[in-house]
């Protein structure tokens, strides 16, 4: 059978098109047993039983003041202290049982950053009598959604 050359070229790059999308969707899609996590500026951890989701710290500056932002989750019945520090300043926080802690609506300030906004500080995070410490970002105003959070500085007397 003579098959005219376009009607040739259409069908083999159909059959192209068509083995690529395959290949593609399959190595999108990942093995089964991998670990699937939801992509955020902030860090994850769990601590005393307590899990910790995109902590972050929004800072105007190095030195300056940093608001914790990310949220606590307690899934255990009972109430537990979490304890947040960083080379200087120590934020202290309660959350109850079954329920979470957000950051953003419950605001937690540390007096001084250690580091430019774009780096990593040290946070030590201590619930129950577990203790982990995280390298966590600090962000600045740059992107229009931490801007809200950016702790304000009062006036210079």
């Amino acid at each position: 059978m003579h098959v005219p050359s376009g009607a040739g070229s259409r069908r083999a790059a159909k059959a192209l098109s068509t083995a690529l999308s395959i290949l593609f969707l399959a190595a999108c899609s990942g093995a089964p047993d991998e670990d699937m996590y939801a992509i955020a500026n902030g860090v994850d951890a769990e601590v005393g039983g307590i899990e910790v989701r995109s902590l972050l710290i929004v800072s105007a500056a190095e030195s300056e003041p940093g608001r914790l932002l990310g949220t606590l989750f307690n899934r255990s019945q009972e109430a537990v202290e979490v304890s947040l520090s960083d080379a200087d300043d120590k934020v202290a926080v309660v959350v109850e049982g079954n329920t979470n802690h957000g950051f953003d609506t419950n605001p937690a300030i540390l007096d001084s950053v250690g580091d430019i906004p774009g780096s990593r500080v040290t946070v030590t995070i201590s619930a129950g009598a577990e203790t982990e410490e995280l390298q966590v970002p600090v962000l600045d105003g740059t992107l229009e959604a931490y801007r809200p959070y950016l702790p304000s500085v009062p006036p210079s007397r």
